[in-house]
């Protein structure tokens, strides 16, 4: 599972540059991204789902989320 600690890191990297930037660059997103101030739902909607996804991500890496094995 520590395969997992490298994309978490990126995605929570991810949503802090967005929040220290101001500016949310998301999939659909106008040129220049999603402004912090212009449009805060369209903005922090995906920052905090994005944060939670690797927060969740690092749960499952460290062992305290255990996920079903494959059949």
């Amino acid at each position: 599972m520590p395969l997992l600690l490298l994309p978490a890191f990126a995605v929570i990297a991810w949503a802090g540059y967005s929040v220290v930037t101001g500016k949310g660059y998301y999939k659909g997103c106008p040129p220049g991204g999603y402004d912090r101030t212009e449009d805060p739902f369209n903005f922090w909607a995906p920052t905090l789902i994005i944060f939670a996804l690797g927060v969740f991500l690092i749960l499952i890496a460290l062992g305290f989320v255990h996920l079903h094995p494959r059949q």
